[in-house]
């Protein structure tokens, strides 16, 4: 009877089955070995600051949804490109390593229904384009066990529960996934019920619900906190399009448009071509929302970097699919409509990079190699990681910063939250930790609301980076506008401004008066009302028409620029984004440098916005319609004149750029017969950096004569009480210390009438900073205080 057994139940002897599971093995190692990632040397810029702040999150138990509000979830500091040390580095390097071999393991038995060949092919598509983009390897996870795994009749109770368990923990590394993954259940629990299986999608349903649940409360998460992670996620994901969009080139819209339309074409043989209907449509709208979804992620921000970027998303997710989908839907056909996507996605990716064929082949080895090694030395990692983040603290090392704001409560303006973490600063950020991600009136709320409760920080650390050419004051829009007369500006370290909070922030919004309220449409310039002695907040609600509305639904929403013209002459174009804009921002004073903000802080601005409009690139102004403009004037927010850093320079009053200038008197520039002169009245003070080997501070100060003199007498009763001018040096270390004074009184010390040589010696230990400074005299008698400086020079010898 054995003879006319089953083949399916005959046993085949291990010495017949040896190649196949020498080839599985083989197969699944190399895999896995190219799946690994070791995380990088940490740094305080924009893609590393992120990374180490989940691991920052995952180590201090930061709850997602309230205290971070971010898409990557409670286990994506998993996925990290940047390490931390030793902080956090065996669970990454468990995911690495065991976690990367598992996905390895997952891959060969969800591709088990295809031909060897093909599975091979899958393979060499896969080692040669996952790399190019992160999510593409988890998106081709989720897509086969929803394809292999859920929706297929054949997969038993067990196995269905283990699939939902798989994808109730990606669903936790970021917000993306859940979706897909909440898809792909979706998927399979309307299958089992079109089968007229209730219980089957009640258990994969209860499954998913029930793995989510497990493994979020594992990162140490609270239960309460998942729906809104998952609301202000969805919140931050509908914000993404107007306030993270990059133009692709004409090409490289072409190409991803023609895939696009090749992928619907197969959507709907998938869906006529299959004799069980219920699962064509589950399947067809399953894998469509996953398409649709890496269409948007790679059309949104079509980035390009060297052998990478948002743009590969769909190209290499399409064509790693593509030896396998087809004949997992539909086994019984030999040749696939999916197929034919291979060579079209070869050929663009060819025409998104040419040199990744060349460079391809030497990386893949590169990293199976380096996978390798490190697997080979995973014990030694973590001290060397400690190496690693030891050399990164130095070089992003903020030592005044460490001193003044020991272990206060502090945070970082705008997305550079790796240098406190490389400080060892106590970082207690605001939820949106990355004020370019603030994009939203709601998201933005999140973020001023922190500051104005008891949780606010002591300092802030101000960088005026943006990204992609934004108008300055946008990000945490809100926020800047709360801060003048809550924060001070102290000083500026290594490109970063430390600001001290000195009050609450007011829960009740400032007062303010409209001063323009119109309806404009492209290119028609707008004039700002004077006087200009108030900052100014700018309403926009961008009107976009039926074909911009449908180009946002389905590609992106088309950009929109502002375009500025100052009191300087300089006419400038700016990204706008549109639901920043219809809150409102600052639009003046211009934020552009931590400087400004520094003097917005003050009281000051440097230049002020006489005239804006709306401008769109080339060929996408038919999708705006109109834009309605409210401009207003924050009354509580008075300025005054302050001049330009690089002016100075230009005249010469100093030979460098200050790092700061103030004085509680608008700041003017006035002709001496000696040269230009800076009126620095009291409290004033000029801030100068120290090159290297500087010994001398050399210039010249006084007072101008309309001070103490009137008609050639002197100034009777009333006028100046004279000015005290000093010096002060400041080191890294955060000693400071009064080098120079003198006090000057005019109308009574003939001495101490016209410019007044200044020459000063430093300290044997070359400091920081130099700072100048003007005080009143000893009754503290501002009035007439019309203190200047000129020629200010830091001399070697």
């Amino acid at each position: 009877m054995v003879a006319f057994a089953s083949p399916s139940t005959r046993r085949v002897p291990l010495v017949f089955r040896a190649p196949g599971i020498a080839g599985a093995v083989l197969w699944v190692g190399v895999l896995s070995l190219s799946l690994v990632g070791i995380p990088g040397a940490p740094d305080a810029r924009l893609d590393a600051s992120w990374q180490q702040m989940l691991i920052h999150a995952h180590v201090q138990g930061l709850q997602f949804g309230r205290d971070v509000i971010f898409t990557w979830g409670p286990w994506g500091f998993l996925c990290n490109g940047y390490h931390m040390g030793s902080a956090a580095a065996w669970p990454i390097l468990a995911w690495e390593t065991l976690g990367q071999l598992g996905i390895a393991c997952a891959l060969w038995v969800l591709t088990r229904g295809v031909s060897p060949g093909r599975r091979w092919v899958f393979l060499g598509v896969f080692l040669a384009f996952h790399w190019l983009f992160l999510d593409t390897e988890y998106f081709v996870l989720v897509l086969l066990v929803g394809i292999s795994g859920l929706l297929r009749r054949e997969t038993t109770l067990l196995s269905l529960v283990a699939w939902a368990a798989l994808l109730g923990f990606l669903a936790q590394l970021k917000f993306t996934y859940f979706a897909i993954s909440a898809a792909a259940v979706a998927a399979g629990v309307a299958c089992a019920w079109g089968w007229g299986r209730p219980g089957r999608a009640a258990a994969l349903a209860g499954a998913f619900g029930a793995s989510v649940g497990l493994f979020w409360a594992a990162a140490g998460q609270n239960l309460d906190n998942l729906y809104p992670y998952l609301r202000r996620s969805a919140d931050i994901a509908s914000g993404y399009g107007d306030a993270m969009g990059l133009d692709e080139t004409w090409p490289q819209f072409l190409w991803g448009a023609a895939l696009a339309v090749l992928c619907l074409a197969y959507l709907w043989s998938l869906w006529r071509g299959m004799d069980d209907r219920v699962r064509a449509g589950c399947t067809a709208a399953f894998v469509g929302f996953c398409l649709l979804a890496m269409w948007k992620e790679s059309y949104t921000r079509a980035d390009m970097v060297p052998l990478g970027g948002h743009l590969f998303g769909l190209v290499t997710l399409v064509a790693i699919l593509s030896p396998v989908v087809g004949p997992l839907v539909s086994p019984l056909r030999r040749f696939q409509a999916s197929d034919l996507a291979l060579p079209f996605c070869l050929v663009a990716v060819f025409s998104f990079d040419r040199p990744f064929y060349a460079l391809a082949p030497r990386i893949e080895w590169q990293r199976l190699y380096g996978s390798g090694y490190a697997l080979g030395h995973l014990s030694a990692l973590p001290d060397a990681w400690q190496r690693d983040y030891e050399r990164s603290r130095e070089a992003n090392a903020l030592p005044e910063v460490r001193v003044v704001a020991g272990q206060q409560p502090l945070d970082v303006y705008n997305f550079n939250t790796g240098v406190a973490l490389l400080n060892d600063l106590n970082l207690d950020a605001r939820p949106i930790f990355q004020s370019y991600s603030a994009y939203t009136p709601s998201l933005e709320g999140w973020n001023l609301r922190f500051y104005q409760s008891p949780r606010a920080p002591a300092y802030l650390l101000w960088s005026g980076e943006r990204i992609d050419r934004r108008y300055p004051g946008q990000d945490d829009a809100m926020l800047l506008a709360a801060l003048p007369g809550h924060y001070e500006p102290l000083f500026l370290e290594g490109g970063y401004w430390l600001l001290h909070r000195t009050s609450a922030l007011a829960s009740a919004p400032g007062r303010r008066r409209l001063l323009l309220d119109r309806t404009v449409h492209l290119s028609e310039e707008i004039a700002v009302p004077g006087p200009h002695d108030h900052a100014l907040w700018l309403e926009v609600d961008a009107r976009a028409n039926a074909l911009g509305r449908a180009r946002a639904l389905l590609y992106k929403p088309a950009t929109l620029m502002l375009g500025t013209v100052d009191d300087q002459g300089n006419a400038e174009a700016w990204r706008l984004l549109p639901r920043v804009a219809s809150a409102g921002f600052l639009l003046a004073p211009k934020l552009e440098t931590g400087e400004a903000m520094a003097s917005f802080l003050r009281g000051e601005a440097a230049t002020w916005t006489t005239a804006f409009r709306f401008e769109a690139p080339e060929s996408q102004a038919e999708f705006w319609s109109r834009f309605d403009v409210r401009l207003w004037e924050l009354t509580d927010l008075p300025l005054r004149a302050s001049v330009p850093l690089e002016r100075l320079v230009a005249l010469g009053i100093v030979d460098r750029p200050a790092l700061w200038v103030t004085s509680e008197e608008g700041q003017s520039v006035f002709d001496r017969p000696e040269g230009h002169a800076l009126l620095l009245h009291p409290s004033g003070e000029i801030a100068l950096p120290v090159p290297a080997g500087g010994r001398w501070l050399t210039g010249a100060f006084g007072l101008r004569e309309g001070a103490y003199l009137s008609g050639g007498e002197f100034m009777r009763e009333g006028h100046t009480k004279g000015v005290a001018f000093s010096v002060e040096a400041a080191w890294p270390s955060g000693r400071r210390e009064q080098i120079w004074s003198r006090y000057l009184d005019p109308a009574h010390a003939r001495g101490d009438r016209g410019p007044q040589a200044l020459r000063v010696a430093l300290p044997a230990e070359t400091p920081s900073r130099l700072v100048l400074r003007t005080a009143p005299g000893p009754d503290g008698d501002k009035r007439w205080c019309w203190s200047y400086v000129m020629n200010l020079r830091v001399v070697s010898p």
